[in-house]
């Protein structure tokens, strides 16, 4: 195996331990489409050392996300100060670090690890405290960004690719669980905040629209916020009948693997949106209050957004509308999304080879 033409302190660290083991941590400890989205960074790490121990720092749910990965260890998250000490305290001995998050509690506590090369972004809070800061931008997908981190140490990029691993043996017990026969549309109406999830009228319109040509529904999501959407959504329906709510029924591995079974995902911009990618799964994403600018798109799907609102693109993550109107919620109209959905509806299966364990 080839050394690669390393800085000189991962140069050091790399040749020493290229034959050996190794720990390389990653933070990301963000939402679980953020996650996904990070995927693509973890594979590459894999690749790029064969025989290191990749550590990610991630919220709990990152353990049936990434489950029955090699090499891949997750350490969850208890966000309080003696929770991420814990963490802090067990990342000492590390060799290198990669801070996908931008917060200051992910630069600081990588700093107080004593990791001795430490890659972030040179926009994040505290960034004097990476030894190696890569640029950050809008404009280009969140892949390309966090690419930028392996960049800056000159690792070679392998696949431009996200990937979740499925497991067969999980694909027929969520198949039988949830009685899952024939193809079916995931819906997912909701989202982290209301300026980023679609009008529930229009949601239920698009059901309606779907149901009358045939197809079979399935709403999913996570407890709590996710399932009053989904009620609400369902007491907009001609008639609720044969369309399955799914929505809090799902673990986590359960929902990747109910959108690898799904024909067709729609979603607001969140996470099935980023699982659906990863596994191959035709998706449709609808924007509100955010935009693909910002880099939270479907690569390989279709995405509508709002178009002449002067409010438009608000940011990121908007918890509130900013001129108290929602209009981007209503901006895209369900007609729109049917026909973009009968497009991918009526194209041949084409699902590229997903990342299966046994």
């Amino acid at each position: 195996m080839a050394v690669p033409n390393l800085p000189k302190p991962i140069r050091r660290i790399f040749i020493k331990k290229i034959f050996t083991f190794m720990r390389i941590v990653v933070w990301q400890s963000a939402f679980l489409g953020d996650l996904v989205l990070a995927s693509n960074l973890l594979v590459n790490l894999l690749i790029n050392f064969p025989n290191a121990e990749l550590i990610l720092v991630a919220r709990p749910f990152a353990v049936e996300l990434f489950k029955g990965l090699d090499r891949l260890k997750v350490l969850p998250l208890k966000k309080t100060l003696r929770g991420t000490w814990e963490v802090v305290k067990h990342l000492k001995g590390c060799e290198v670090a990669f801070g996908v998050q931008r917060g200051l509690r992910t630069s600081l506590s990588l700093f107080l690890a004593r990791i001795p090369t430490r890659v972030g972004f040179k926009n994040a809070e505290l960034s004097f405290l990476y030894t190696h800061k890569a640029p950050h931008s809008w404009g280009v997908h969140e892949v390309e960004r966090n690419q930028q981190l392996l960049k800056v140490l000159n690792l070679k990029v392998h696949t431009d690719r996200l990937f979740l691993p499925i497991n067969w043996k999980t694909l027929e017990r969520v198949e039988k669980k949830f009685n899952l026969k024939g193809e079916f549309v995931a819906i997912a109406p909701s989202a982290n905040f209301e300026p980023k999830r679609w009008n529930e009228i229009y949601f239920a319109k698009l059901i309606d629209l779907l149901k009358e040509e045939g197809f079979k529904v399935t709403l999913i999501g996570a407890k709590g916020k996710d399932e009053e959407v989904a009620q609400r959504v369902r007491s907009f329906l001609k008639d609720p009948k044969g369309v399955k709510n799914l929505v809090g029924k799902t673990t986590v591995e359960e929902l990747v693997h109910l959108i690898y079974l799904a024909r067709l995902v729609v979603a607001n911009d969140s996470a099935p949106v980023h699982i659906a990618e990863a596994v191959g799964t035709p998706v449709i994403a609808v924007y509100c209050a955010t935009s693909p600018y910002y880099g939270f798109f479907p690569r390989s799907g279709v995405y509508l957004q709002p178009k002449g609102l002067k409010c438009h693109p608000c940011k990121p993550n908007p918890k509130v509308c900013k001129v108290s109107s929602m209009e981007c919620t209503q901006a895209v109209k369900p007609e729109e999304v049917y026909k973009k959905a009968l497009f991918l509806l009526n194209k041949p299966p084409q699902k590229p080879p997903a990342l299966f364990l046994s």
